[in-house]
């Protein structure tokens, strides 16, 4: 029974920081396209203890593919952020690895949104 109960509280802070996440689109965007062109296919990692609405990402970030892949234990885990890393496209979506409060680890594909600077 409590195990439930924290699941349900790690997917509620799994939604609460993709809400948050949706309202920074455009930053995170402008992120995934720079880090790709330097470090080529990865994830953007997010820690949720430290999310708020003005949190501000950067390239440091922005895991490549080997340390994406290298936050991960479970070699289930392991092999589907490979295909994931391996199968999205670049110009208009990014990966997220959420780190939620509770320790649970999510990783999700985001429709990015277009930018010029």
């Amino acid at each position: 029974m409590v195990k439930i109960v924290m699941i349900k509280s790690s997917v509620k802070e799994r939604e609460e920081a993709l809400e948050i996440l949706g309202e920074q689109l455009f930053q995170l965007s402008k992120v995934y396209s720079e880090s790709f062109l330097k470090k080529g296919r990865g994830a953007l990692v997010v820690h949720t203890t430290f999310l708020d609405t003005n949190h501000k990402f950067n390239s440091i970030d922005y895991h490549n593919k080997k340390e994406s892949v290298d936050l991960f234990d479970d070699e289930k885990s392991r092999q589907d952020l490979k295909d994931l890393i391996k199968s999205y496209d670049p110009k208009n979506e990014g990966i997220l690895i959420l780190i939620t409060k509770s320790s649970a680890t999510w990783f999700v594909t985001v429709k990015l949104n277009s930018y010029k600077d």
